[in-house]
């Protein structure tokens, strides 16, 4: 990647020098890393590690209170925590407490004998939400619900990915800026277009911060986005840890305005330092904001703080190039290079120690969506790189490198979009899975067909049809079976006499819609679709669905 920049043909001729180091040192540091951090544990959202009464007990009496205990620090949802009956009535009980990892729940003194379910649903420390059930009974047998560690919603709704994306792509350019005519080329400073970035970064920064703070509510409780401007979710939102993160990204874009709006500004020494201080942070924030945040760990802290500041020099240094283009001068373009060369090497060091912290075993890597999606990731970031040998090639042939920059910048703004997925994705389970739970995944799914009208149907898979937690997936279908293409589909769930409608959120996937949903009783459960099409004409129909133990 560093002859991507360099045109002398002294440059050309030390490059192969240049690359075998990088390789080398590259090598060298994951190895040595990998040796360092393999029996680290692995940080990932909030886990339920025990809970009072435990799954399954029979209690002679009524419990004064509930307690659950998590891998990490969490945050409450109004109305996250339910006590449902025999028959499966919400029981009216005190608001429960968090402290660090631990809810205190205290239980109503009138609790009748039977038996009980308790559904909770937490915000992990790193904005996750996570989700699960368990039972007891009072004077009687505990109902079966499979125990669960929980069981985080997976990779987050496209609007909430957006938004991390676009603010992710806004601080990779104002860095990009920053460092490029600081380091690079001073002389930049005056350039129109230049400016023109920095300011298109701030400004960025900032709407995408507020963007984030408004989002977050609606996900964090599974509320539908007409609530995005909902002044009590967004008080419930800035009351998190992932909300001060956002707050202080905003009041740190503020000051910024005061350093950066007008890039002559950064000629004195003393504004650069200020303005780099800033910068580094904004990305602070950004690991506050992710996965980085859920262990409270120092080191994760900065480990994800050094990967986020790297992507952004690079990918945004990259993108200044190709707005540039031919106008950037040899010694801004040699200077890039180094630059470029050491962000890639902390790029790489940090992206080996987050897979190591988020990947328990090698198998979750091909077996879980977070691992896919890593797998992903690092084939683009290789795929970045052979752009870099293109570059070469182009070089070494004295043609110009600037169609195989544009395209390295291309598919490092692709990996940015894999990154916001990346870190909206629950990473895989620390605690291993009871016995229950695996028997009860490997369960065949279920399905059942829902008849819509003229024909037409919509096929709904259950898998497994447990209360071990399942995925639902809806594909519509023509009266020929060929797939057909709504504008929206949503479901309900209800377990008649006993448990009222449930929303499920669901996110379009390819011809298909899935979500996810822990059916905290077994029995016939009742599913609803209701299937709109282009012209917003609604068709409602339900069908019927046994969940097993």
């Amino acid at each position: 990647m560093d002859l991507t920049m360099n045109l002398g043909q002294d440059t050309v001729r030390r490059s192969p020098r240049h690359a075998a180091v990088t390789a080398i040192l590259t090598t060298v540091v994951a190895a040595v890393l990998m040796l360092l951090v393999s029996a680290a544990p692995a940080s990932a959202h909030s886990e339920l590690v025990s809970s009072s009464p435990a799954n399954g007990t029979r209690l002679d009496h009524a419990p004064p209170q509930v307690t659950l205990v998590f891998t990490e620090g969490i945050n409450l949802i109004p109305g996250g925590l339910q006590l449902l009956d025999t028959r499966g009535a919400t029981v009216k009980t005190a608001a429960p407490t968090a402290q660090g990892n631990t809810i205190t729940w205290p239980m109503p003194g009138n609790l009748g004998s039977g038996a009980y379910v308790v559904n909770w649903r937490i915000i992990s420390a790193d904005g996750h939400p996570v989700s699960g059930a368990f039972s007891f009974g009072v004077g009687a047998a505990a109902r079966s619900v499979a125990p669960s560690t929980g069981n985080a919603t997976g990779t987050a709704p496209w609007p909430v990915v957006a938004v991390r994306f676009a603010g992710y792509l806004a601080f990779s350019v104002l860095l990009g800026v920053v460092a490029f005519v600081t380091w690079c080329s001073p002389a930049s400073r005056t350039v129109g277009s230049a400016q023109l970035l920095a300011r298109i970064g701030l400004a960025g920064g900032v709407v995408t911060t507020v963007a984030g703070l408004l989002v977050q509510g609606p996900y964090s409780v599974g509320a539908g986005w007409g609530r995005t401007f909902d002044l009590s979710l967004l008080q419930e939102t800035v009351a998190t840890p992932f909300g001060e993160a956002l707050l202080w990204r905003l009041a740190i874009y503020g000051a910024l305005f005061f350093a950066i709006w007008a890039l002559e500004w950064l000629e004195p020494i003393a504004a650069r330092w200020m303005a780099g201080a800033g910068l580094v942070a904004l990305a602070v924030t950004f690991a506050e904001s992710g996965h980085g945040a859920a262990s409270g760990r120092v080191t994760d802290l900065a480990v994800d703080t050094a990967h986020v500041f790297a992507a952004g020099i690079w990918v945004g240094g990259l993108i200044v190039l190709t707005v540039e283009g031919r106008s950037v001068e040899r010694r801004a373009l040699e200077q890039f290079s180094r630059l470029a060369m050491t962000s890639v090497l902390v790029l790489v060091a940090s992206g080996v120690v987050n897979s190591l912290l988020r990947v328990n075993q090698p198998a979750q890597l091909w077996q879980t969506r977070y691992g896919v999606l890593l797998l992903t990731k690092v084939a683009l970031v290789g795929g970045a790189l052979a752009a870099a040998a293109l570059s070469r090639r182009h070089l070494q042939t004295a043609r110009s490198p600037l169609g195989s920059v544009r395209l390295e910048a291309g598919v490092t703004v692709v990996v940015l979009a894999l990154t916001a997925v990346l870190t909206l994705t629950a990473p895989p389970p620390t605690l291993a899975a009871p016995a229950a739970v695996a028997a009860a995944r490997a369960a065949s799914e279920r399905t059942v067909t829902v008849p819509l009208q003229q024909g037409n149907t919509a096929q709904v898979v259950v898998t497994p049809p447990t209360t071990g937690g399942s995925r639902l997936r809806v594909t519509p279908l023509d009266a020929q079976q060929r797939p057909l293409d709504p504008k929206r589909v949503s479901m309900t769930v209800t377990l008649p006499g006993r448990v009222n409608a449930i929303r499920v959120p669901l996110k379009r996937n390819g011809i298909s819609w899935t979500g996810g949903y822990r059916f905290p009783l077994s029995g016939t459960w009742k599913v609803t679709l209701t299937v709109e099409d282009a012209s917003l004409s609604a068709v409602v129909s339900a069908a019927d669905v046994v969940i097993g133990q």
